[in-house]
């Protein structure tokens, strides 16, 4: 009697799913209605929305109902307000099922109202929700239909997240089958799968049972990866990144962790990870891999300018995969007023093992700006090895030949360094970040020669770290925090060739000041470095218009002539602002800086155009 009863009632398993599906679609469409121009003689309304039985199911009701997406449209009549609003009653009807209150309904009334002196026509649309009493999932069973081998393990509905003995709300109830199909897929059957549920509600006792059909799919080990659409790409390199071992029992897990590794090498424009469509014969799957390469070759262009360092320009050419493992090289130049160079940079990827790769580069430069001039040739190879998701610790070997000029003239050194670093970014965007952290450490203890005979020895530690924080859901409004600190161990800053000091000041550093140009002075005026240095801003940035923005910043900084910063030198301050314009390749930037306590030798201000924010 109370199974026949419940069928008249309502077949609850299909609205489970068509309830949660519809709330969703609301939610994601609120935003993207069609427009439509409005009529002058519109009919402006209100909305009195009553008897929602939570805050969530009233502010989705907002952004799924009718009523709600077109009040800015107003209404022709108040019969055609009314029948938008009668349309409204089925969708908020799933919306209360998906939610567990399944009984119910929703009254609508349209009344006139006075119209505001020479205004339009007005009207006010009641929509009375009334939800009934919320029934109670009593049950949550999962009948499990194999396909040969060992059965799998029971699956507890509770333990998945199933809302056994409470309100029986569609979301948990669904996201606990994909949990149960989950789990058959992480413990040996890649082709389990959901065949659907059945739903039985007592309105006599306002509770559900629910029962879902999953079968289970025939289980399976870990067979050999098959590639499918490789020409240029070494198969063998792929297999470094396998992350189970043949003859082991399928785990999807480890499957789409494959595939995310595939897709983090840049070499392919789409992959899939899977196993076959058909069930293979046999105990073992194999690992099939569909590939389409993408371009391998990458030549960009670029430009800067500020009131400081003038114009300059920047090309490259990238090649990703030299001899078809993803080795990458990067060949890159910057010619610019004060700074020239010449740069190349070779990666080897998963070097010796898993997640390591060796990196290597030349770099020769010429820079001639108010704190120094320097010709450097400076080789660098070493090992970087990912040790999380997010962090990446790197050593190895540095060798520089350089003649430098700080004001003295020029000292001809030799040197050698052992540069150990750690890198945290979990950032959302490398050129326009709105959420996450980096922070660098790097430290290299030096020792050389210097042409007059005596042997520059001493250690610079460097630490840059910024944070980002979006201050709204459509990250329109961003702020941004960054510090640095800097120390050289050493007794004096004569000691250390000039290019090595610590300087600050600038478009990446503290904005509205030249380029290296806070800290000591010497007797002309120029800036001479020190052996530590201290930085810290904040920036608000705002998305206004489209794809332009604006953007305030506060920046300080200090330069010392002791190891570590003792606050015995003046702070300089800084503030400005400038114009943001999202470009499809990077923020274009425009930002004047303006000094708060400028020395006699600074500018009034200084202007900086580039690509990219400034930190």
């Amino acid at each position: 009697m109370r199974r026949a009863l419940s069928r008249a009632l309502l077949r609850a398993g299909a609205a489970l799913a068509l309830a949660l599906s519809v709330g969703a679609c609301a939610r994601d469409e609120a935003g993207a209605g069609l427009q439509f121009e409005r009529p002058e003689t519109a009919l402006d309304y209100e909305v009195e929305l009553t008897g929602a039985p939570t805050e969530e199911i009233d502010a989705l009701m907002r952004a799924s109902l009718e009523l709600f997406r077109r009040q800015e449209d107003g209404a022709p009549s108040r019969a055609f307000l009314r029948r938008r609003a009668l349309d409204d009653a089925p969708t908020a009807q799933r919306i209360l099922r998906s939610f567990g209150y399944f009984e119910s309904a929703a009254e609508i009334a349209v009344e006139e109202l006075p119209s505001e002196g020479d205004g339009p026509p007005r009207a006010l649309a009641r929509f009375a929700l009334a939800p009934g009493r919320p029934y109670i999932l009593a049950s949550h069973g999962f009948q499990v239909l194999e396909d040969g081998g060992t059965p799998p393990a029971p699956l507890d509905a509770a333990a998945l997240g199933s809302p056994v003995g409470d309100v029986a709300r569609a979301g948990p109830i669904l996201d606990a089958e994909g949990a149960a199909v989950a789990k058959l897929l992480a413990t040996g059957r890649p082709y389990a799968r959901l065949l659907g549920r059945d739903a039985l509600a007592d309105p006599e006792a306002a509770t559900v049972e629910v029962e879902t059909a999953i079968s289970s799919g025939a289980p399976f080990v870990f067979g050999d990866p098959v590639f499918e659409g490789l020409e240029a790409v070494e198969a063998e390199y792929l297999e470094t990144y396998a992350r189970w071992t043949p003859g082991a029992p399928w785990d999807q897990r480890r499957v789409r962790d494959y595939q995310r590794a595939l897709n983090d090498t840049n070499l392919f424009g789409f992959v899939s990870v899977a196993a076959p469509e058909t069930p293979p014969e046999g105990p073992a799957a194999p690992v099939v891999v569909r590939v389409e390469e993408a371009p391998f070759r990458t030549v960009t262009a670029g430009a800067r300018w500020s009131t400081d360092l003038g114009p300059s320009v920047r090309g490259s050419f990238t090649h990703r995969n030299l001899f078809g493992s993803n080795e990458t090289l990067r060949l890159q130049a910057d010619a610019g007023r004060d700074e020239q160079a010449l740069e190349a940079r070779y990666r080897v990827p998963q070097y010796l093992r898993d997640q390591q790769d060796f990196v290597s580069g030349l770099n020769l430069r010429h820079t001639d700006d108010d704190a120094f001039e320097e010709y450097a040739g400076t080789l660098t190879a070493g090992l970087e090895r990912r040790v999380s998701r997010w962090w990446v610790i790197g050593a190895g070997g540095l060798a520089e030949v350089s003649s430098v000029d700080d004001g003295e003239g020029f000292r001809d050194f030799f040197l050698l360094g052992l540069p150990v670093s750690a890198t945290y970014e979990n950032t959302d965007d490398l050129l326009n970040p709105t959420e996450g952290a980096r922070l660098r450490v790097e430290t290299i203890p030096f020792i050389g020669i210097e042409d007059n005979g005596d042997t520059p020895l001493f250690t610079r530690i460097n630490a840059v770290g910024s944070a980002y924080l979006a201050l709204d859901d459509e990250r329109r409004y961003v702020f941004a925090a960054r510090g640095r600190i800097g120390s050289i161990i050493n007794d004096e800053v004569d000691d250390v060739p000039a290019n090595w000091r610590l300087f600050s000041g600038g478009g990446g550093s503290v904005r509205g000041y030249a380029e290296r140009s806070i800290g000591p002075l010497d007797a002309d005026g120029d800036p001479i470095g020190g052996l530590s240095a201290l930085e810290a801003g904040a920036e608000l940035r705002a998305r206004v218009a489209g794809d332009f923005g604006l953007a305030v910043f506060a920046e300080a900084g200090l330069v010392g002539e002791d190891a570590w910063p003792t606050f015995e030198e003046d702070v300089q301050y800084a503030a400005g602002g400038g114009l943001r314009y999202f470009s499809p390749i990077g923020p274009v930037r425009v930002d004047v800086g303006v000094p708060l306590n400028p020395r006699d030798s600074d500018d009034d201000f200084q202007i900086y155009l580039s690509i990219g924010q400034a930190f």
